[in-house]
């Protein structure tokens, strides 16, 4: 969507890092979704758990890592 686009954030490395374009290291988890939905999950408008049943919110990879993200957010 519009202002969307790739981003990514590693807790691999030490000391982690967060950023626009493509990964520094290889991703255990890719999540996609829309740019509004990203905006309004964020926010608090939209539960995780939610946007994942509905559809909203896809994930690829190691899922216990994804529901620890979850949590961390």
């Amino acid at each position: 969507g519009d202002g969307g686009g790739t981003w990514y954030i590693d807790l691999k490395t030490e000391g982690g890092s967060a950023g626009f374009g493509k990964p520094p290291v290889t991703a255990d988890v890719i999540m996609s979704m829309s740019s509004a939905d990203f905006v309004k999950m964020f926010t608090g408008k939209l539960k995780p758990t939610l946007a994942f049943m509905s559809g909203k919110l896809r994930i690829k990879g190691n899922m216990t890592l994804a529901i620890k993200l979850e949590k961390m957010l």
